[in-house]
């Protein structure tokens, strides 16, 4: 475990001294910065993944739901409450 300092605006810490209790503003501070860190990470991904996919040689996508909806249907079994 390590120690840093850190600057807050001063409406930010007034807040959050208000509303955190003394003894939970480490954990509260590490489980907000562990959810932002989540989040750029996914936002990164998605850059990353921009543009990856392509449609060439892919069908219309309607079409194929509307085949493998077919195929799920002529699987499943006469009894089934959901076959139609």
């Amino acid at each position: 475990m390590a120690r840093m300092n850190v600057v807050f605006k001063d409406s930010l810490l007034k807040e959050m001294r208000e509303l955190v209790p003394v003894r939970q503003r480490s954990e509260f501070i590490e489980e907000a910065v562990r959810e932002r860190l989540a989040q750029l990470r996914q936002l990164k991904a998605a850059r990353d993944a921009a543009g990856a996919w392509s449609n060439e040689g892919r069908e219309e996508p309607s079409r194929a739901i509307r085949e493998a909806r077919r195929a799920w249907d002529s699987r499943r079994l006469p009894g089934d409450p959901d076959h139609g």
